[in-house]
């Protein structure tokens, strides 16, 4: 059962690891297949309640929603199919208009700081204005934003399986010292009792 544990453990370290290389060597590529399997979901999602609504002909304001809501995603679907560079200008946008709104909150933070005259506000300040900055680069050339984005996941996905990868080759040399133990102590019980 260990053993069996173990191994799961270091071969899904090691599919990490390849999955954090393929994020910092091809961004891009991932992303636009990302996309496109985003698109197709979609597509089928939307598919269902459209479908639903002229099968059975129900009327009212609930399957109505639910025809648009199906109508949309389709529509999404589709536009994430046939652009599947879409993905790559919509994360870093999100990601800098997020970045942006949680910088001038920090900002009004920093002011509240100030206002309890503690000196440290200047420190939320300073960083506050590097993430409106970063979040507004992103906005600003987000094909570049993505890359960084998809680059930093892989790097961090690559060092949490190198780090996995070396706990579970500690613990097969400590679990190997604790069964070579258990056995000389069994083989020192035989022999005293002969």
């Amino acid at each position: 059962m260990l053993k069996r544990i173990y191994r799961m453990s270091l071969i899904t370290s090691i599919v990490l690891f390849i999955f954090g290389l393929l994020l910092i060597l091809n961004a891009e590529g991932f992303i636009k297949s990302v996309s496109t399997i985003i698109g197709i979901i979609l597509l089928l999602i939307g598919m269902f309640p459209v479908v639903d609504y002229f099968r059975y002909k129900k009327d009212g304001f609930f399957p109505l929603i639910s025809l648009i809501s199906g109508i949309f995603s389709i529509v999404c679907g589709l536009m994430l199919l046939i652009n599947n560079s879409l993905l790559l200008f919509l994360i870093p946008i999100v990601i800098g208009v997020w970045m942006i709104i949680n910088g001038v909150n920090k900002i009004q933070i920093a002011f509240n700081v100030r206002d309890k005259n503690e000196k440290s506000w200047i420190i939320t300040f300073i960083f506050s204005i590097l993430i409106i900055i970063l979040g507004a680069y992103f906005i600003i050339n987000p094909i570049s934003g993505a890359k960084i984005v998809t680059n930093t996941l892989g790097i961090i996905i690559c060092i949490y399986s190198l780090i996995d990868i070396i706990d579970c080759i500690i613990i097969k040399v400590k679990i190997k010292n604790f069964e070579d133990t258990i056995d000389n102590i069994s083989n020192s019980n035989i022999v005293d009792e002969q």
